[in-house]
């Protein structure tokens, strides 16, 4: 359990929550926890902090618009969490309306299904989308872009992956990193920039760090 990667979920017990709403929290917090707890809604993993001692799992929990879009962080023991999910895949999706209607994240998703045969599977919406579907609350805004987690194998994938992104003519911003099987996660965008030599620098972020690497 102290292994989690970035951006998988968790759902906590009735302990969990019950230890992390008794923590002092203001007033708007504890409505959007009780919120949670009552739905049995997940957190996400975020980055995580290696000093910790007794060990715990950093959490985040990105609030809907009715509570301003507020970001909180939680702390929770590994014996706190039930169990362990992802955010949605693409088919998951397939039966998913925003609450924001947008004719255009339809027709991305459906463009993008019909153009990345064999990687289709491993592509997740996280992001306001993404929240918005494991919720049934409203994230998404006009100008919300499609944030995509594809996990990749290798390098010549994740090429793969990064041109056949960049090469749609889709009707609405696409972002989202690419993340290989050590943790480690580049936006896909920067890392076309890396493979085509356009840059000297990419920002690698991993379970416990973000840093710069160099060609």
């Amino acid at each position: 359990m102290n292994t989690l990667q970035r951006n998988v979920l968790v759902w906590l017990t009735a302990p969990g929550w019950y230890r992390v709403i008794a923590n002092d929290w203001d007033a708007q917090a504890l409505g959007i926890l009780r919120h949670w707890a009552l739905m049995a809604l997940p957190l996400v993993v975020c980055r995580q902090r290696v000093e910790n001692f007794p060990p715990t799992i950093s959490l985040g929990l990105p609030a809907p618009s009715v509570w301003d879009r507020r970001k909180l962080a939680l702390e929770v023991k590994p014996v706190e969490v039930d169990r362990v999910g992802r955010f949605p895949n693409f088919k998951q999706l397939e039966q998913f309306e925003p609450l924001d209607p947008r004719e255009a994240f339809i027709t991305t998703i459906n463009e993008i299904r019909s153009n990345a045969p064999g990687f289709e599977g491993s592509i997740e919406v996280y992001g306001s989308f993404g929240w918005e579907t494991l919720t049934a609350m409203s994230y998404v805004r006009p100008s919300s872009d499609l944030d995509l987690r594809v996990e990749v194998p290798d390098h010549e994938t994740a090429a793969a992956v990064a041109w056949a992104l960049n090469a749609l003519q889709l009707p609405m911003r696409v972002d989202g990193e690419l993340a290989f099987p050590d943790g480690s996660a580049i936006a896909w965008r920067e890392y076309l920039q890396w493979v085509e030599g356009k840059v000297d620098r990419m920002l690698v972020k991993s379970r416990t760090s973000v840093g710069l690497i160099e060609r």
